[in-house]
């Protein structure tokens, strides 16, 4: 590139920053989540991907790097792993790195009869793919909503586990009713216009999950999952293909209709905590210092709950639900020298 093409496209760039920002961002600011972006969608093209024949139909994971195999579970219930992609791409310097969409969600197949969503078929899917892959044991991460399949896999098939990283994860009914509850005293408390017309339509009939009550929640809520909920954050890059959207049906089957006031669904009688005694993989469990989903207690019930299994807690003092988003290098670094041993 030649000195007059270093300036057209430095003034380019500047334009675009300059056309993207938002009220109260510096250019600065929108310089660097445009560099960030534009790296995720570097990160994103390089993933395999690869489709794996199972009894609900084909399960769909992507594969970047060598090593040693880990399984990485999304969040939901619901989601699919293309978000993932961009924030996990570092592991795969050292590892063999595979992010799974459950059955029903991203590219995988659906279910006929949706009450078959359940937290222990999604953990069939794992030891499906452990089977699949010639596997004897593999490493597993498991995220919020995945960090409960990840638990359920480690208590149906212990001995298929060589080490098990449960990030910014719950435990069950109580612990999710909890994070429901401690969500709306915060919308009460902070937002108690949004808190009114949200009674004013359940007063009407309409629950959580209907279009109404979400226009009102999601934009009240998304902020609460960083700790830092003024800065704008890098965005994973938006996938083409329409099925990598989030699957509302999944989501309903597991946690009900009213998911945002009152747990249902096939997820409303599960606790994990009494049966993580099994467990015997070396553990690391993982959260965020202001994480309002799954906060520093949770992390540490988990840990007293791993009686067999050699067990180690971290906690990002500066993220909330996404620590590999918001202090990526420490949080690779952790997770790496963990696995490694």
């Amino acid at each position: 590139m030649n000195q007059r093409q270093f300036w057209s496209a430095s003034v380019l760039l500047l334009a675009a920053a300059l056309a993207a920002c938002k009220p109260g961002e510096s250019v600065a600011q929108a310089l660097a989540l445009g560099r960030s972006e534009a790296r995720a969608v570097q990160a994103e093209r390089q993933w395999s991907e690869h489709r794996v024949a199972t009894p609900d139909g084909e399960l769909f994971y992507t594969r970047l790097g060598q090593g040693p195999v880990l399984v990485v579970i999304p969040g939901g219930p619901g989601g699919s792993g293309h978000h993932l992609r961009h924030a996990f791409a570092p592991l795969a310097r050292d590892f063999s790195v595979l992010i799974v969409d459950n059955i029903g969600r991203g590219r995988s197949a659906r279910l006929a009869d949706p009450s078959r969503y359940t937290l222990e078929r999604d953990a069939e899917d794992i030891e499906r793919l452990r089977v699949f892959l010639g596997q004897k044991t593999i490493a597993v991460y498991g995220h919020s909503y995945g960090g409960l399949v990840a638990q359920q896999f480690a208590i149906s098939h212990p001995e298929r586990l060589n080490h098990l990283v449960l990030g910014n994860t719950l435990h069950g009914a109580a612990s999710w009713q909890s994070q429901i509850d401690g969500f709306k005293v915060w919308l009460k408390l902070h937002e108690p216009e949004r808190w009114e017309q949200l009674l004013a339509l359940r007063a009407q009939g309409a629950l959580t999950a209907s279009a109404e009550a979400q226009a009102l929640v999601a934009p009240a809520f998304a902020p609460l999952y960083w700790a830092d909920r003024v800065q704008p954050h890098a965005k994973a890059p938006a996938s083409a293909d329409p099925r990598d959207a989030f699957n509302p049906e999944v989501y309903a089957a597991m946690l009900g209709p009213d998911a945002e006031w009152q747990i249902g669904g096939s997820l409303r009688k599960v606790e994990l905590l009494p049966r993580l005694s099994v467990v015997k993989a070396p553990t690391l469990v993982l959260t965020g210092r202001y994480d309002p989903v799954a906060p520093p207690l949770l992390a540490r019930q988990i840990g007293a709950a791993l009686k067999a299994a050699p067990s180690e807690q971290q906690i990002f003092e500066h993220s909330g639900h996404r620590p590999f988003i918001e202090e990526p290098e420490a949080w690779r670094q952790r997770v790496t020298t963990f696995l490694q041993h």
